[in-house]
């Protein structure tokens, strides 16, 4: 079962995705537009029920958070966390990548890298993704946009965060960030690819499967946990016990 959690909220990319293999997917809204989402999954349906078998997709939304400090993105994890399925921080700037990775409501770290030349993290802030299941993402569309003469310093950085994994177990996720059809690649091509970056076979599936399933499946129960290791369960009605 392959995960896309980064796809901008587009019915058509939802369709697409499903087609090339993907399970499930989280669809990117901007935080100015988070509450279309009802919209947008009934325009998704809609496609899906003219082709027999492509209900069974499972979509879930996000949001990207663009923080002007670590202040802001608190406030704002504060404000979307029980709004979305998914949040993830634009990373980029060291300030930002920090306090994304100190903050255990953040599920994804976009692009720590963006605009750097070294991956934005150090094995500081790898401790501290580890510790607070934040993933990092692996970028297609940050590399495949990149200019030729300049990838392998995106190359570089994706080992870079490769190599913090290993040691620190940082869970790595990796997605298309699609906001096109020409943007979205098959599960067994973005295997292929991710050999580039230095990754496994087993690296590359769990990246896209075991991470984005374990993200997904922990903000189910989210609610549930009251602190870190303890989880309230429901309680049982008196039919349950006579059952």
């Amino acid at each position: 079962m392959f995960f896309d959690l980064h796809i901008h909220a587009n019915p058509e990319l939802a369709i697409n995705a499903l087609k090339m293999g993907y399970s499930g997917m989280a669809l990117v809204l901007s935080p100015q537009d988070y509450e279309d989402k009802s919209k947008i999954l009934k325009n998704i349906k809609r496609t899906i029920n003219t082709s027999p078998g492509d209900d069974k997709l499972n979509i879930k939304f996000a949001v990207e958070i663009d923080a002007k400090n670590s202040k802001d993105l608190k406030k704002q994890v504060r404000k979307f966390r029980k709004k979305v399925d998914v949040i993830l921080v634009h990373g980029g700037d060291l300030k930002i990548n920090r306090a994304a990775t100190e903050d255990p409501r953040v599920d994804i770290l976009s692009h720590p890298y963006r605009s750097r030349y070294d991956s934005g993290l150090n094995h500081v802030l790898a401790v501290k993704a580890a510790e607070n299941n934040v993933s990092v993402e692996i970028n297609l569309k940050y590399f495949l946009l990149t200019r030729p003469t300049q990838r392998y310093r995106v190359l570089s950085q994706f080992r870079q965060i490769m190599k913090l994994h290993r040691k620190y177990n940082v869970p790595v996720i990796i997605t298309s960030d699609a906001s096109s059809v020409y943007d979205l690649r098959h599960p067994q091509d973005v295997i292929a690819l991710a050999s580039c970056f230095g990754m496994t076979n087993d690296e590359a599936l769990h990246a896209l499967s075991t991470v984005p399933q374990n993200i997904l499946a922990r903000n189910e129960i989210r609610d549930q946990i009251i602190i870190p290791g303890v989880r309230l369960l429901k309680q049982r009605s008196q039919r349950d016990y006579e059952a």
